[in-house]
């Protein structure tokens, strides 16, 4: 297991808590009530069992708990799409899923007397993380209100064929013997296995634990990005971790206790428990995220918003100033989420890092700019890198196909795809036909794969069964590679996953390009991508298409401030009966490499590895 200590993470965090203290100061507390407590102090005095003792000392409402229950039953009852899919048996490699009834869980939390409220909405939410599905989140604000970091973040490369480890300041090359005085690996893994959700495969959720490198657009390079396991807005299982660390430089291990760092993700004021409810709990305020928590909380951390890079069509690539990362990786042209490289002793293949598909339309322009870079150097192999890539829009997912592969225009779901049918969505169906405000329950977005590619002319898609995909289309341009497998590698790390995955379905499945993954655990399988095939929906967002059509909502608006995300639409892999977020066959890749010491810091090293192994 190896050690990365995050100096890059350290001084954000410094940052963020600078700002929090002078937003958040306080006089000393005068009271023994604990948000009181709490909310007096400055950011810098608030530990663990502050925060702990606080949540649990919200007062268990009955009536709230009741209307939040009976609107997630309905949800899944009447909306998941992936109710019935959960229900699979065992999953095979690299999946290790067991079936999830998370109709019965959360039948059985309604059938739970609970003192506590904390405890109520911590049973939800571990029932949904417990499906695996990374785009169904219940994220409740009065419970994610600070963050938990560790100053360590681990890693894992492989040495001579073991797991081992590496480390920054004076843990240089020291490896992480235990967790809390268990076998570090065994301790990770296990966590993953039953903590994590994000994935149906454990490796890919290994993966999201650990510290990754990540691409800082206002730096114009990669950073060390803490993982899921050192970064943390729910509450960890201790106030500390102990780590045990062997250094060759020293001949006894080095024994650790971390605690976790604590920091306010909210300005609101409040100075007993019952204003905690009413401020922070049942309040919206400016600073609340407008999705997930936990990937929003990592962005404030890790990276500064800065301004939309346009690429102007009369701008040479050329010209851009190059970043100096990797002593043999030329820059060549940065987007807002498109990066391309020219790897200098192998002059005749280039990458291109897609980091994420929230992107803006101009991004297409930087990808058309970025290949016509490479054209000009006469490069003729191509990387397309997706590690850390958790998706966005389908539509940026089909043009990438069709940019390399232009023979096939793509639709940007042009998979076999299926929504669930119940009496609520024919109801509200019915109201929405040919509405743009009725989202996704206007069947005049959609096309007709039963027919060819008519758009719907009636409500058919909510009244029979029928499959579909959504309606609209993209073009492609054509380089000198184009349509060459050969040509072409994908490199991931398991966490691509959503657009991303379809991304990847595209190229290995449709069109049978080699694909790499990277990390997990040595000598076992790992996904080239995580969570695909599905289309996310907020409760907000059907409880607005309701309002919008004048009905009422069969789940009512819950009581606390929340983010309560869920997968609405699957999709197929083409010639399947099984959703390809359960197809565990489909999420196989080419080749499987190792993190190592070197290419663990250093995307260079990495590519440089696939190149070689792809072509000699």
């Amino acid at each position: 297991m190896g050690l990365l200590v995050k100096l890059i993470l350290s001084a954000s965090l410094v940052t963020l808590a600078t700002f929090t203290h002078a937003a958040l100061a306080h006089a000393p507390p005068t009271h023994t009530d604990a948000c009181g407590i709490l909310g007096g102090l400055n950011a810098t005095a608030v530990t663990y069992k502050h925060v702990v003792d606080c949540y649990n000392a919200i007062p268990f409402d009955n009536n709230q708990a009741s209307t939040t229950l009976s609107s997630m039953l309905t949800l899944f009852k009447d909306f998941y799409v992936f109710t019935d899919s959960a229900l699979s048996p065992t999953a095979t490699r690299p999946f290790s899923d067991d079936p999830v009834d998370i109709i019965a869980k959360m039948e059985n939390i309604g059938r739970t007397r609970y003192t506590s409220d904390y405890q109520f909405h911590t049973d939800i939410r571990n029932a949904v993380t417990s499906l695996r599905d990374a785009h169904t989140a219940y994220d409740i604000g009065c419970y994610q209100a600070y963050v938990f970091a560790q100053k360590l973040s681990l890693y894992a490369p492989v040495v001579d064929g073991k797991q081992a480890n590496d480390g920054q300041r004076k843990y240089d090359d020291c490896t992480v013997n235990t967790i809390d005085g268990q076998d570090a690996l065994t301790y990770l893994k296990n966590y993953a296995r039953d903590i994590t959700g994000r994935s149906h495969d454990p490796n890919a959720r290994l993966n999201f634990l650990l510290a990754t490198q990540d691409f800082d657009m206002a730096k114009g390079i990669f950073i060390d990005k803490p993982g899921d396991f050192a970064l943390r807005v729910t509450v960890p299982e201790a106030p500390y971790v102990d780590y045990q660390l062997q250094c060759p430089h020293l001949t006894q291990p080095v024994n650790l206790r971390e605690e976790w760092e604590i920091f306010p993700q909210t300005e609101v004021a409040f100075e007993d428990v019952n204003s905690y409810v009413t401020n922070v709990c049942l309040t919206p305020t400016e600073t609340t995220p407008a999705t997930s928590p936990k990937n929003d909380v990592k962005d404030q951390i890790l990276f500064k918003p800065i301004p939309q890079i346009i690429k102007r069509a009369e701008r040479d690539p050329e010209t851009v100033t190059p970043g100096h990362q990797y002593p043999g990786a030329e820059q060549l042209l940065a987007g807002n989420a498109t990066i391309f490289y020219h790897l200098k002793d192998r002059p005749d293949t280039g990458v291109v890092v897609c980091h994420t598909f929230h992107i803006e339309e101009e991004e297409r322009d930087v990808m058309i700019e970025g290949l016509k870079a490479f054209n000009r150097r006469n490069i003729t192999n191509i990387i397309i890198d997706l590690q850390g890539n958790t998706g966005g829009y389908a539509l940026y997912a089909a043009f990438l196909a069709d940019i390399l592969f232009p023979s096939t225009h793509h639709l940007p779901g042009d998979l076999p795809s299926d929504i669930r049918v119940s009496k609520s969505v024919q109801e509200i169906s019915a109201q929405g036909y040919n509405n743009s405000r009725s989202g996704y329950f206007d069947a005049s977005t959609y096309v007709n794969m039963s027919n060819g590619t008519s758009v719907y002319r009636n409500n058919d898609l909510f009244d029979k069964p029928v499959t579909i995909t959504p309606h609209y289309f993209t073009a492609a341009t054509s380089f000198p590679w184009s349509d060459k497998v050969n040509n072409i590698r994908v490199l991931t790390d398991g966490l691509c996953g959503s657009a991303c995955a379809v991304s990847v379905y595209y190229f290995a499945h449709r069109y049978n390009v080699s694909t790499y993954s990277i990390g997990g655990t040595h000598g076992e399988d790992l996904s080239m991508f995580s969570f695909g095939g599905a289309s996310v929906v907020k409760l907000s967002d059907i409880q607005s298409w309701y309002k919008t059509s004048n009905m009422t909502c069969p789940m009512a608006e819950l009581p606390y401030r929340s983010m309560v995300a869920f997968s609405w639409l699957e999709m197929y892999g083409e010639g399947r009966t099984m959703p390809l977020e359960y197809d565990a066959e489909l999420y196989r890749p080419t080749y499987r490499l190792d993190y190592t010491p070197t290419n663990a810091r250093s995307r260079e090293v990495m590519w440089k590895e696939v190149a070689a192994a792809s072509w000699m």
